[in-house]
């Protein structure tokens, strides 16, 4: 049985400005694509999530941004600082002192939700907000239970 969904491999920096063109030209309410990478381990998997993208607008702290942090390179990560217009994120997965800064015109869009084992949660939920304040208090710990988590 179809499901009239296709799937295609593209270059990240014409997929990114894809992006950019279906929320300015088309207007575009989300995007949703498969997350690639393994920064933000344990809550999206390469491969498996998929990323609920909407518009941008004015990041807040904790927030899942994707933007452009060098030329033609993306990052999918949180929000952990803002300060002066410059706002800093680093991936969950990242070591502490792994983090990319950008100014707001910058932004392709802020994550609002994920859907993992075909399953939506939102990034408003209270599921996800406590996962993301546990998975915050537990910085000094990070590096070990990731790598417990890899081998699980």
């Amino acid at each position: 049985m179809s499901t009239g969904i296709t799937q295609k491999k593209v270059n990240n920096h014409l997929f990114m400005q894809e992006i950019t063109r279906m929320f300015r030209e088309q207007g575009k309410k989300s995007v949703t694509f498969i997350v690639r990478g393994f920064s933000m381990r344990p809550f999206l998997e390469d491969g498996r999530d998929k990323v609920i993208l909407v518009p941008p607008r004015e990041p807040k702290i904790d927030d899942i941004v994707l933007a452009e942090v060098r030329e033609q390179t993306y990052a999918l990560h949180r929000v952990i600082k803002i300060e002066n217009g410059t706002y800093t994120m680093r991936g969950d997965g990242n070591p502490l002192r792994m983090t990319e800064e950008f100014t707001y015109d910058k932004i392709i869009g802020l994550a609002d939700g994920f859907i993992r084992k075909g399953k939506r949660v939102s990034t408003n939920s209270l599921k996800w907000r406590t996962y993301s304040a546990m998975w915050n208090i537990t910085k000094p710990f990070r590096r070990i239970l990731l790598a417990i988590y890899r081998r699980i």
